[in-house]
């Protein structure tokens, strides 16, 4: 490849073609990110790019404690993501970038008060931002977080959050994460919503709604909008095994 190439890139590459040769086929692990330094030489964050890079085109996965999953061989103009755990969206944090663009209370209405669980005329936090794959790239997700009134001395801080917010709530709080609830519908996108993700107003969408849960109800509740032909989602199930 020319020289001037990213040496991220040139892994990228190398990556790719493995996969769609067959060598590294669908649902295989790729070698750690140790195994990868070795091989190219290269540095941790120089393969975390390569990586990222697969993930962003929809050929590889990232999971909580398996690694990178490859789970297409060829590129895919969607975005896929996987959950199965808590550790998933965990981790789902940690590998892409959000972009913080609004706080600012509200008063919630009836049918938003009926998707968290609690009363009409509630005020609480709204928090409203954009994640990418990577800072500076195109953002796939338009993210509407609502954050409960006891909460609300710890939302400033979320500007500054690095992994999931409701890790860092649930930290403040003292409240565990019990349960988190998701739906996931269609509808049309407001024009905020698609201003955000470079679309025209009433583009489909794909929302995916979640509920994080304590004993004392709902914590933080967040609509995860997304292109409806662009967003693939993947739920593994095992059948329970008894002794």
């Amino acid at each position: 490849m020319p020289g001037d190439t990213p040496r991220y890139a040139q892994i990228f590459h190398t990556l790719s073609k493995r996969m769609q040769a067959g060598e590294y086929p669908v649902d295989m692990r790729l070698p750690t990110e140790s195994e990868l330094c070795d091989e190219f030489n290269a540095s941790r964050f120089t393969v975390r790019e390569a990586l990222r890079r697969l993930v962003e085109q929809g050929m590889v996965q990232r999971r909580q404690g398996a690694g990178s999953v490859v789970v297409s061989t060829t590129p895919q103009a969607r975005y896929v993501h996987s959950l199965s755990s808590l550790n998933d969206l965990f981790q789902f944090a940690l590998d892409t970038h959000y972009d913080l663009l609004s706080i600012e209370p509200v008063t919630l209405d009836t049918r938003t008060a009926a998707d968290l669980g609690v009363e009409a005329g509630e005020r609480w936090q709204l928090v409203e931002g954009l994640r990418r794959h990577e800072k500076g790239g195109k953002a796939f997700c338009y993210v509407c977080s609502y954050i409960a009134p006891r909460a609300r001395a710890y939302v400033r801080e979320l500007r500054r959050c690095v992994g999931p917010f409701y890790a860092h709530l649930a930290n403040q709080t003292g409240e565990d994460i019990l349960e988190v609830r998701q739906d996931i519908f269609g509808a049309p996108m407001t024009a905020k919503v698609a201003a955000g993700l470079d679309c025209k107003a009433d583009t489909i969408s794909t929302c995916a709604f979640r509920r994080y849960i304590t004993r004392k109800g709902t914590l933080i509740a967040s609509y995860n909008w997304h292109v409806a032909d662009q967003f693939y989602y993947r739920m593994k199930m095992s059948r329970a095994m008894t002794g």
